[in-house]
Protein backbone atom coordinates (compact mmCIF):
# COMPACT_ATOMS: atom_id res chain seq x y z
CA UNK A 1 0.00 0.00 0.00
CA UNK A 2 2.76 2.97 0.64
CA UNK A 3 4.63 1.50 -2.33
CA UNK A 4 1.63 2.36 -4.44
CA UNK A 5 1.09 5.61 -2.66
CA UNK A 6 4.35 6.46 -3.85
CA UNK A 7 3.91 5.90 -7.10
CA UNK A 8 1.06 7.77 -7.32
CA UNK A 9 2.74 10.60 -5.63
CA UNK A 10 5.38 10.86 -7.95
CA UNK A 11 3.01 9.94 -11.13
CA UNK A 12 3.44 6.05 -13.59
CA UNK A 13 2.46 5.54 -16.95
CA UNK A 14 1.45 2.53 -18.85
CA UNK A 15 3.56 2.17 -21.84
CA UNK A 16 2.12 -0.02 -25.09
CA UNK A 17 5.95 -1.27 -26.90
CA UNK A 18 5.92 -2.07 -30.46
CA UNK A 19 9.11 -3.03 -32.67
CA UNK A 20 11.16 -5.92 -33.82
CA UNK A 21 13.03 -6.46 -30.31
CA UNK A 22 11.39 -6.07 -27.08
CA UNK A 23 13.17 -8.75 -24.89
CA UNK A 24 16.34 -6.39 -26.18
CA UNK A 25 14.93 -3.14 -24.74
CA UNK A 26 13.81 -5.29 -21.50
CA UNK A 27 17.11 -6.65 -21.11
CA UNK A 28 18.61 -3.08 -21.13
CA UNK A 29 15.92 -1.58 -19.04
CA UNK A 30 17.07 -3.46 -16.52
CA UNK A 31 20.91 -3.30 -17.19
CA UNK A 32 20.32 0.76 -16.61
CA UNK A 33 18.34 0.26 -13.69
CA UNK A 34 15.43 0.97 -15.36
CA UNK A 35 12.61 -0.27 -12.81
CA UNK A 36 9.02 -1.53 -15.03
CA UNK A 37 6.34 -3.90 -13.75
CA UNK A 38 3.21 -5.82 -14.75
CA UNK A 39 4.78 -6.73 -18.21
CA UNK A 40 2.40 -8.34 -20.35
CA UNK A 41 2.00 -9.49 -23.98
CA UNK A 42 -1.30 -8.00 -25.75
CA UNK A 43 -2.14 -9.17 -29.18
CA UNK A 44 1.53 -9.36 -30.04
CA UNK A 45 2.34 -6.46 -28.83
CA UNK A 46 3.72 -5.67 -24.82
CA UNK A 47 2.32 -3.36 -22.01
CA UNK A 48 4.07 -2.73 -18.84
CA UNK A 49 4.06 0.39 -16.04
CA UNK A 50 6.96 2.83 -15.31
CA UNK A 51 8.05 5.89 -13.53
CA UNK A 52 7.52 9.04 -15.01
CA UNK A 53 10.43 10.42 -13.75
CA UNK A 54 12.22 6.84 -16.18
CA UNK A 55 9.96 7.27 -18.91
CA UNK A 56 12.59 9.70 -20.51
CA UNK A 57 15.56 7.57 -20.15
CA UNK A 58 14.05 5.05 -22.34
CA UNK A 59 14.40 7.51 -26.02
CA UNK A 60 18.47 6.05 -26.15
CA UNK A 61 17.44 2.54 -25.75
CA UNK A 62 14.33 2.19 -28.48
CA UNK A 63 16.55 4.18 -30.83
CA UNK A 64 19.14 1.29 -30.35
CA UNK A 65 16.46 -1.51 -30.30
CA UNK A 66 14.35 0.05 -32.81
CA UNK A 67 11.03 -0.10 -30.62
CA UNK A 68 8.07 2.51 -30.34
CA UNK A 69 7.45 2.91 -26.41
CA UNK A 70 4.10 4.88 -26.65
CA UNK A 71 2.25 6.13 -23.23
CA UNK A 72 -1.33 4.55 -23.27
CA UNK A 73 -2.98 5.89 -20.02
CA UNK A 74 -1.21 8.60 -16.97
CA UNK A 75 -1.65 8.01 -13.45
CA UNK A 76 -1.09 10.20 -10.08
CA UNK A 77 -0.80 13.64 -8.62
CA UNK A 78 1.47 15.45 -10.85
CA UNK A 79 -1.23 14.78 -13.97
CA UNK A 80 -4.09 15.42 -11.61
CA UNK A 81 -2.21 19.01 -11.07
CA UNK A 82 -1.63 19.59 -14.55
CA UNK A 83 -5.37 18.77 -15.40
CA UNK A 84 -6.43 21.23 -12.84
CA UNK A 85 -4.02 24.21 -13.10
CA UNK A 86 -6.77 26.34 -13.89
CA UNK A 87 -9.06 25.58 -11.74
CA UNK A 88 -6.84 27.18 -8.09
CA UNK A 89 -10.13 27.10 -6.25
CA UNK A 90 -10.69 23.07 -7.11
CA UNK A 91 -7.43 22.63 -6.18
CA UNK A 92 -7.24 24.94 -3.25
CA UNK A 93 -10.19 23.31 -1.95
CA UNK A 94 -8.33 19.52 -2.20
CA UNK A 95 -5.69 20.54 0.22
CA UNK A 96 -7.65 22.48 2.51
CA UNK A 97 -9.58 19.49 3.28
CA UNK A 98 -6.62 17.08 3.04
CA UNK A 99 -5.38 19.96 6.30
CA UNK A 100 -8.72 19.43 7.63
CA UNK A 101 -8.55 15.77 7.92
CA UNK A 102 -5.11 15.66 9.05
CA UNK A 103 -5.81 18.01 12.24
CA UNK A 104 -9.16 15.79 12.91
CA UNK A 105 -6.85 13.06 12.61
CA UNK A 106 -4.88 14.86 16.17
CA UNK A 107 -7.61 14.27 18.42
CA UNK A 108 -10.34 11.65 19.85
CA UNK A 109 -13.74 11.81 18.41
CA UNK A 110 -15.36 8.60 19.58
CA UNK A 111 -14.54 7.00 22.72
CA UNK A 112 -16.03 3.21 22.35
CA UNK A 113 -16.64 0.93 25.62
CA UNK A 114 -16.69 -2.67 25.42
CA UNK A 115 -16.83 -5.64 27.57
CA UNK A 116 -18.94 -3.93 30.16
CA UNK A 117 -21.61 -6.10 32.11
CA UNK A 118 -22.94 -3.71 35.55
CA UNK A 119 -21.36 -0.30 33.75
CA UNK A 120 -23.09 0.70 30.92
CA UNK A 121 -21.09 2.60 28.43
CA UNK A 122 -23.12 5.79 29.10
CA UNK A 123 -21.73 5.57 32.64
CA UNK A 124 -18.08 5.13 31.86
CA UNK A 125 -18.17 7.83 29.18
CA UNK A 126 -19.48 10.04 31.69
CA UNK A 127 -16.76 9.22 34.12
CA UNK A 128 -13.80 9.33 31.99
CA UNK A 129 -15.36 13.06 31.34
CA UNK A 130 -15.33 13.69 35.05
CA UNK A 131 -11.14 12.84 34.83
CA UNK A 132 -10.09 14.97 31.81
CA UNK A 133 -10.91 12.16 29.39
CA UNK A 134 -13.53 13.41 26.40
CA UNK A 135 -14.17 13.26 22.92
CA UNK A 136 -12.29 15.99 21.30
CA UNK A 137 -9.05 15.62 23.35
CA UNK A 138 -6.13 15.67 21.58
CA UNK A 139 -4.54 12.19 21.68
CA UNK A 140 -1.16 13.42 22.37
CA UNK A 141 -2.64 14.17 25.65
CA UNK A 142 -3.86 10.36 26.30
CA UNK A 143 -1.86 7.98 28.38
CA UNK A 144 -3.64 4.24 27.82
CA UNK A 145 -1.43 3.57 31.05
CA UNK A 146 -3.37 6.07 33.28
CA UNK A 147 -6.78 5.31 32.05
CA UNK A 148 -6.34 1.72 32.77
CA UNK A 149 -4.92 2.40 36.24
CA UNK A 150 -7.69 4.72 36.92
CA UNK A 151 -10.63 2.72 36.06
CA UNK A 152 -9.37 -0.26 37.85
CA UNK A 153 -8.52 1.94 40.98
CA UNK A 154 -12.08 3.58 40.88
CA UNK A 155 -13.75 0.42 40.31
CA UNK A 156 -12.82 -2.34 42.50
CA UNK A 157 -15.14 -4.62 40.19
CA UNK A 158 -13.09 -3.92 37.51
CA UNK A 159 -10.17 -6.87 37.10
CA UNK A 160 -8.79 -6.34 33.72
CA UNK A 161 -8.86 -2.84 31.69
CA UNK A 162 -7.28 -2.20 27.99
CA UNK A 163 -7.39 1.39 26.31
CA UNK A 164 -6.28 1.96 22.95
CA UNK A 165 -6.32 4.31 20.53
CA UNK A 166 -7.18 3.35 17.23
CA UNK A 167 -7.59 6.23 13.97
CA UNK A 168 -9.85 8.73 16.02
CA UNK A 169 -10.80 6.25 18.69
CA UNK A 170 -10.72 5.27 21.95
CA UNK A 171 -11.55 1.75 23.04
CA UNK A 172 -11.25 1.23 26.30
CA UNK A 173 -12.13 -2.70 27.20
CA UNK A 174 -13.12 -4.44 30.53
CA UNK A 175 -13.37 -7.59 32.86
CA UNK A 176 -14.99 -7.05 35.49
CA UNK A 177 -14.01 -9.04 38.39
CA UNK A 178 -17.37 -11.58 38.74
CA UNK A 179 -16.18 -12.48 35.13
CA UNK A 180 -13.07 -14.38 34.00
CA UNK A 181 -10.31 -11.78 32.90
CA UNK A 182 -9.14 -12.75 29.33
CA UNK A 183 -5.92 -14.49 28.73
CA UNK A 184 -2.59 -12.27 28.98
CA UNK A 185 0.88 -13.04 27.53
CA UNK A 186 4.30 -11.50 28.73
CA UNK A 187 7.48 -11.04 27.66
CA UNK A 188 9.60 -11.24 30.57
CA UNK A 189 10.50 -13.90 32.94
CA UNK A 190 7.64 -14.45 35.52
CA UNK A 191 6.16 -16.91 37.64
CA UNK A 192 3.16 -18.45 37.28
CA UNK A 193 0.79 -17.90 40.12
CA UNK A 194 -3.05 -18.50 40.93
CA UNK A 195 -6.13 -15.81 39.98
CA UNK A 196 -8.04 -16.97 42.42
CA UNK A 197 -8.21 -19.89 45.37
CA UNK A 198 -9.33 -23.32 44.19
CA UNK A 199 -8.14 -26.60 43.63
CA UNK A 200 -6.01 -27.90 41.10
CA UNK A 201 -7.44 -30.10 38.95
CA UNK A 202 -4.83 -29.96 35.42
CA UNK A 203 -1.06 -28.74 35.14
CA UNK A 204 0.97 -29.25 32.04
CA UNK A 205 4.25 -27.17 32.26
CA UNK A 206 5.93 -26.28 29.12
CA UNK A 207 8.62 -24.02 30.81
CA UNK A 208 9.47 -23.64 35.05
CA UNK A 209 9.52 -25.67 37.95
CA UNK A 210 5.50 -26.73 39.06
CA UNK A 211 5.14 -26.05 42.35
CA UNK A 212 1.78 -28.18 43.07
CA UNK A 213 -0.03 -31.08 41.99
CA UNK A 214 -3.05 -32.31 40.73
CA UNK A 215 -5.67 -31.88 43.79
CA UNK A 216 -3.12 -28.77 45.35
CA UNK A 217 -5.58 -26.50 47.70
CA UNK A 218 -3.93 -23.10 46.58
CA UNK A 219 -5.01 -19.51 47.59
CA UNK A 220 -5.09 -16.37 45.03
CA UNK A 221 -1.14 -15.00 44.87
CA UNK A 222 0.42 -18.84 45.32
CA UNK A 223 3.35 -19.66 42.78
CA UNK A 224 1.91 -23.04 40.87
CA UNK A 225 4.70 -22.54 38.56
CA UNK A 226 7.88 -21.13 38.91
CA UNK A 227 10.26 -19.17 36.48
CA UNK A 228 13.07 -19.89 38.77
CA UNK A 229 15.27 -22.56 37.31
CA UNK A 230 18.12 -24.42 39.15
CA UNK A 231 21.23 -24.81 37.44
CA UNK A 232 22.69 -28.46 38.47
CA UNK A 233 26.51 -28.65 38.31
CA UNK A 234 28.37 -31.94 37.35
CA UNK A 235 28.70 -33.12 40.38
CA UNK A 236 24.66 -32.67 41.37
CA UNK A 237 25.23 -29.06 43.31
CA UNK A 238 23.30 -26.52 42.48
CA UNK A 239 25.52 -23.48 40.57
CA UNK A 240 23.15 -21.03 39.83
CA UNK A 241 19.72 -20.07 39.39
CA UNK A 242 17.94 -18.90 35.90
CA UNK A 243 14.64 -16.30 35.49
CA UNK A 244 12.62 -18.05 32.67
CA UNK A 245 9.05 -17.43 31.33
CA UNK A 246 7.02 -20.00 33.30
CA UNK A 247 4.40 -21.14 30.39
CA UNK A 248 1.58 -24.26 31.25
CA UNK A 249 -1.61 -24.57 30.88
CA UNK A 250 -3.67 -24.92 34.64
CA UNK A 251 -7.08 -25.30 35.35
CA UNK A 252 -8.64 -25.02 38.63
CA UNK A 253 -12.39 -25.73 40.55
CA UNK A 254 -13.38 -22.80 41.87
CA UNK A 255 -16.96 -21.27 42.35
CA UNK A 256 -18.19 -17.96 41.54
CA UNK A 257 -21.24 -16.64 44.04
CA UNK A 258 -24.87 -15.25 42.50
CA UNK A 259 -27.19 -13.35 43.69
CA UNK A 260 -29.76 -11.61 41.80
CA UNK A 261 -33.20 -9.93 43.30
CA UNK A 262 -36.22 -8.58 41.65
CA UNK A 263 -40.02 -7.36 42.71
CA UNK A 264 -43.14 -9.91 41.70
CA UNK A 265 -44.76 -6.56 40.60
CA UNK A 266 -43.58 -5.18 37.79
CA UNK A 267 -44.63 -2.72 34.96
CA UNK A 268 -45.36 -3.55 31.11
CA UNK A 269 -45.46 -1.16 28.35
CA UNK A 270 -47.62 -1.04 25.44
CA UNK A 271 -46.46 1.15 22.97
CA UNK A 272 -49.26 2.91 20.93
CA UNK A 273 -47.81 3.18 17.56
CA UNK A 274 -47.50 6.77 18.05
CA UNK A 275 -44.54 8.74 17.30
CA UNK A 276 -42.95 12.16 16.29
CA UNK A 277 -39.48 12.22 14.80
CA UNK A 278 -37.35 15.59 15.13
CA UNK A 279 -33.51 16.27 13.70
CA UNK A 280 -30.24 17.53 14.75
CA UNK A 281 -26.62 17.77 13.55
CA UNK A 282 -23.49 18.40 15.65
CA UNK A 283 -20.45 20.06 14.26
CA UNK A 284 -16.89 20.12 16.48
CA UNK A 285 -19.01 18.92 18.89
CA UNK A 286 -21.56 21.60 19.10
CA UNK A 287 -24.91 20.51 18.59
CA UNK A 288 -27.72 22.21 16.22
CA UNK A 289 -31.59 21.18 16.40
CA UNK A 290 -32.80 21.04 12.52
CA UNK A 291 -36.43 20.25 14.14
CA UNK A 292 -37.95 19.75 17.52
CA UNK A 293 -41.51 18.20 17.38
CA UNK A 294 -43.84 19.46 20.14
CA UNK A 295 -44.74 16.10 22.24
CA UNK A 296 -48.81 15.64 23.19
CA UNK A 297 -47.81 12.58 24.82
CA UNK A 298 -47.60 11.65 28.65
CA UNK A 299 -44.83 8.95 28.51
CA UNK A 300 -42.73 7.93 25.75
CA UNK A 301 -39.51 6.52 24.97
CA UNK A 302 -36.30 8.86 23.41
CA UNK A 303 -34.67 6.67 20.67
CA UNK A 304 -31.57 8.42 19.39
CA UNK A 305 -30.38 6.99 15.84
CA UNK A 306 -26.86 8.77 15.27
CA UNK A 307 -25.34 8.66 12.37
CA UNK A 308 -21.34 9.76 12.41
CA UNK A 309 -19.34 10.48 9.37
CA UNK A 310 -16.71 8.34 9.24
CA UNK A 311 -14.13 6.92 6.15
CA UNK A 312 -13.05 3.93 7.80
CA UNK A 313 -13.99 1.68 11.13
CA UNK A 314 -11.21 3.54 13.32
CA UNK A 315 -11.62 7.20 11.20
CA UNK A 316 -14.32 9.13 12.59
CA UNK A 317 -15.03 12.85 12.23
CA UNK A 318 -17.00 15.59 14.65
CA UNK A 319 -19.47 15.47 12.41
CA UNK A 320 -23.30 13.58 12.68
CA UNK A 321 -26.96 13.66 12.20
CA UNK A 322 -28.92 12.29 14.85
CA UNK A 323 -33.05 11.36 14.13
CA UNK A 324 -34.36 11.62 17.54
CA UNK A 325 -37.98 9.06 17.98
CA UNK A 326 -40.50 10.56 20.78
CA UNK A 327 -42.59 7.38 21.03
CA UNK A 328 -45.87 6.97 23.00
CA UNK A 329 -46.70 3.83 25.20
CA UNK A 330 -49.07 3.03 27.83
CA UNK A 331 -47.81 1.34 31.19
CA UNK A 332 -50.31 -1.10 33.01
CA UNK A 333 -49.59 -2.55 36.35
CA UNK A 334 -48.40 -6.50 36.47
CA UNK A 335 -47.28 -8.87 38.80
CA UNK A 336 -45.71 -12.41 38.35
CA UNK A 337 -47.16 -15.08 39.08
CA UNK A 338 -44.54 -17.58 41.18
CA UNK A 339 -44.09 -19.87 37.97
CA UNK A 340 -43.34 -16.91 35.53
CA UNK A 341 -41.18 -15.35 38.24
CA UNK A 342 -39.55 -18.67 38.31
CA UNK A 343 -38.89 -18.53 34.59
CA UNK A 344 -37.42 -15.17 34.64
CA UNK A 345 -35.19 -15.86 37.17
CA UNK A 346 -33.56 -19.34 35.12
CA UNK A 347 -33.74 -17.17 32.19
CA UNK A 348 -31.59 -14.35 33.54
CA UNK A 349 -29.50 -17.08 35.35
CA UNK A 350 -28.86 -18.83 32.12
CA UNK A 351 -27.43 -15.74 30.50
CA UNK A 352 -24.82 -15.49 33.22
CA UNK A 353 -23.76 -19.23 32.49
CA UNK A 354 -23.60 -18.13 28.86
CA UNK A 355 -21.00 -15.08 29.68
CA UNK A 356 -19.29 -17.88 31.73
CA UNK A 357 -19.34 -20.61 28.59
CA UNK A 358 -18.43 -17.79 26.33
CA UNK A 359 -14.76 -17.42 28.61
CA UNK A 360 -14.03 -21.03 28.47
CA UNK A 361 -15.67 -21.70 31.86
CA UNK A 362 -16.95 -25.36 32.72
CA UNK A 363 -19.65 -25.63 34.54
CA UNK A 364 -19.33 -28.29 36.77
CA UNK A 365 -22.39 -27.87 39.37
CA UNK A 366 -25.15 -25.31 40.01
CA UNK A 367 -26.40 -24.62 43.40
CA UNK A 368 -28.30 -21.30 42.79
CA UNK A 369 -31.92 -21.60 45.11
CA UNK A 370 -34.96 -19.97 43.76
CA UNK A 371 -37.32 -18.85 46.20
CA UNK A 372 -40.13 -15.58 46.82
CA UNK A 373 -40.16 -14.39 49.95
CA UNK A 374 -41.95 -10.64 50.89
CA UNK A 375 -43.09 -10.20 47.70
CA UNK A 376 -39.41 -10.09 45.68
CA UNK A 377 -38.11 -12.96 43.58
CA UNK A 378 -34.40 -14.12 45.43
CA UNK A 379 -31.99 -16.28 43.60
CA UNK A 380 -29.13 -17.04 45.30
CA UNK A 381 -26.15 -19.66 45.30
CA UNK A 382 -22.83 -20.53 44.43
CA UNK A 383 -21.51 -22.33 40.64
CA UNK A 384 -19.09 -24.53 41.12
CA UNK A 385 -16.85 -24.32 38.01
CA UNK A 386 -13.57 -25.48 36.50
CA UNK A 387 -11.49 -23.09 34.62
CA UNK A 388 -8.27 -21.05 33.77
CA UNK A 389 -7.06 -19.98 37.27
CA UNK A 390 -3.26 -18.73 36.10
CA UNK A 391 -1.89 -15.36 36.46
CA UNK A 392 1.43 -13.93 35.76
CA UNK A 393 3.85 -12.43 38.66
CA UNK A 394 7.08 -10.71 37.36
CA UNK A 395 10.63 -12.28 39.10
CA UNK A 396 12.45 -10.03 41.49
CA UNK A 397 15.63 -9.91 41.03
CA UNK A 398 17.10 -11.33 44.61
CA UNK A 399 15.12 -14.73 43.76
CA UNK A 400 17.59 -15.73 41.41
CA UNK A 401 20.74 -13.84 41.73
CA UNK A 402 23.24 -15.11 44.38
CA UNK A 403 24.46 -12.11 46.48
CA UNK A 404 28.17 -12.35 46.93
CA UNK A 405 29.40 -11.56 50.20
CA UNK A 406 33.20 -10.40 51.54
CA UNK A 407 33.70 -12.43 54.42
CA UNK A 408 37.23 -10.06 54.70
CA UNK A 409 35.16 -7.10 56.00
CA UNK A 410 33.66 -7.41 59.41
CA UNK A 411 35.58 -6.26 63.04
CA UNK A 412 37.56 -9.37 64.72
CA UNK A 413 38.07 -8.01 68.52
Amino acid sequence: MLIKALCWIRGYLLIRMKGRSPERFINLCSNRGIYIWELKNVLGEYEFYIMLRDYLELKPIAYKTKTVPFIKRRFGLPFLIQKYRKRKGYVLGILLFSVFLYIMSLFIWDINILGGHTYTEEAMVKFLKTNEIYTGIQKKNIDGQEIEELIRGTYKDIGWVSAEIKGTRLIIKITETNMPAPAVTTTEPVHITAAKDCIITSIITRTGVPQVDIGTVVKKGDILVSGVVDIIGDNGIMVNKKPVIADADITGKTFYEYEDTFSMNYKEKSYTGNKKIGHQISFMLKKINLYSPSIPYKKYDIIVDELMLHFSDNFYLPMSHSSIYYVEYTEDNKRYTKEEAVEVAKDKLKRYFDKLIEKDVLIIENNVKISIENNTCIAKGNIIVQESVKEYRTIKDNEWRFIETDESIGNNN
